[in-house]
């Protein structure tokens, strides 16, 4: 049976990949993706397939909130803006009138 590409670049030892990242749970229970490979990792155990599907998903949502968030933020700054300005342009009408 051939080997396909996966395999067969592995099989010098080293991984070869465009990109890679760590998932870890920290000991507080909170997930973490980690893109700095050097770190050295110490672990209890061998992560089970429930532990990888309920990390990534946790990461995943993580980096949605932060988007979420960061939008949210934007439009805060924005509509504050929108509300100094029309202040600065309501307190120069009033200031015309007298």
């Amino acid at each position: 049976m051939p080997l396909d590409t996966t395999e067969a670049e592995n099989i010098g030892g080293a991984l070869k990949a465009r990109t890679a990242f760590v998932i870890v749970q920290h000991e507080n229970g909170e997930w973490e993706a980690i893109s700095d490979l050097s770190k050295a990792l110490t672990v209890e155990h061998p992560a089970s397939v429930l532990e990888m599907k309920f990390g990534a998903s946790e990461v995943v949502s993580d980096i949605e909130a932060s988007k979420l968030a960061a939008i949210t933020a934007h439009q805060l700054m924005a509509m504050t803006a929108q509300m100094q300005q029309a202040a600065q342009n309501q307190s120069l009408a009033h200031s015309l009138k007298l």
